[in-house]
């Protein structure tokens, strides 16, 4: 091996016009970062509304806390005519979710029918005071509700609505 490259050694300086000849060099490798202050200043401003908006999503997901508490609570419910006390726990979860997103001022006033309204107004959708008028009363206030499995049903269900589309303070 030693005796080709002699012999390639030997053949550049044989040759006159190989004598000058050097490795040319390599152009540095380009910078993906930008050189002027407009571009630099434009990044800068990129990442800020990105981090803004990280902001904003984990502030909404924190303060929306209180919902999915109040969700698994409506969830975990075996609601049957025979647990009444389980029955009672509906219009007590409404009730401290109203509380969470929203003033005191607001919610602690209303009681019976107009309980019933302002949920109503709070959440476009939900019919407390329409077809289920009465029902979150009397699930609180009475021993034995005289409710079919399907009136129950259809009110958890009503509050699971409340409290997934309820636009508070938060919101």
């Amino acid at each position: 091996m030693s005796n080709i490259n002699d012999k390639l050694l030997a053949a550049k300086t044989d040759n006159p016009l190989l004598t000058s000849l050097h490795e040319i060099a390599q152009p540095a490798e380009i910078n993906w970062l930008p050189q002027t202050l407009g571009w630099q200043l434009l990044v800068l401003l990129f990442f800020t509304y990105l981090l803004y908006r990280v902001y904003l999503v984990i502030k909404k997901y924190l303060s929306n806390a209180y919902r999915r508490a109040a969700l698994s609570h409506l969830a975990e419910l075996q609601l049957t005519l025979d647990e009444s006390n389980e029955l009672k726990k509906i219009p007590l979860i409404l009730r401290k979710t109203a509380l969470y997103g929203y003033p005191r001022l607001q919610v602690a006033p209303h009681l019976g029918n107009a309980w019933e309204l302002w949920l109503d107004k709070e959440c476009q959708g939900s019919d407390f005071s329409g077809q289920h008028r009465g029902v979150l009363s009397q699930l609180a206030y009475a021993k034995r509700p005289k409710l079919s499995t399907q009136q129950i049903q259809a009110i958890k269900e009503q509050a699971m609505f409340w409290v997934k589309n309820h636009r508070g303070a938060h919101d």
